[in-house]
């Protein structure tokens, strides 16, 4: 494993774990986390803002199955599994476009591109209740 994949991979445990020190150490000032179809986010303080809110979120969890990697980006592909009001599982599709900031002694990102779809319906992950 290279070590922008392991890099990659730890980011995913931060967001399972909500470890907002792992990501405000290994982010520019300047991120810019787009959300497709959702929202944009902007900078290192509404990036903090939105893993505040996050964190009142019930806790899930991330199924890493691909990770691809160039020298400027990262892609991650994989499920998030989470619960709903009601308690039922979701499943989500989700696919991460990571843009690695340039210089510097330990890697950290200055971009993400985030496209994520609710598969719930899916015969293979739908729950019995």
């Amino acid at each position: 494993m290279t070590e922008k994949e392991k890099f990659l991979r730890e980011v995913n445990n931060a967001y399972e774990n909500w470890d907002e020190q792992f990501f405000m150490e290994r982010i520019t000032d300047d991120i810019y986390w787009e959300i497709v179809g959702e929202k944009d986010i902007s900078g290192k303080a509404e990036f903090k803002e939105v893993l505040d809110r996050m964190k009142e979120m019930p806790p899930v969890e991330i199924d890493v199955q691909n990770v691809f990697l160039d020298n400027l980006h990262g892609i991650v592909r994989g499920v998030v599994v989470s619960r709903n009001r009601l308690g039922q599982k979701k499943h989500y599709g989700f696919c991460d476009i990571y843009k690695f900031a340039e210089g510097g002694e330990k890697l950290r990102l200055s971009g993400i591109t985030s496209y994520v779809i609710d598969i719930s319906r899916h015969i293979q992950y739908k729950e019995n209740c």
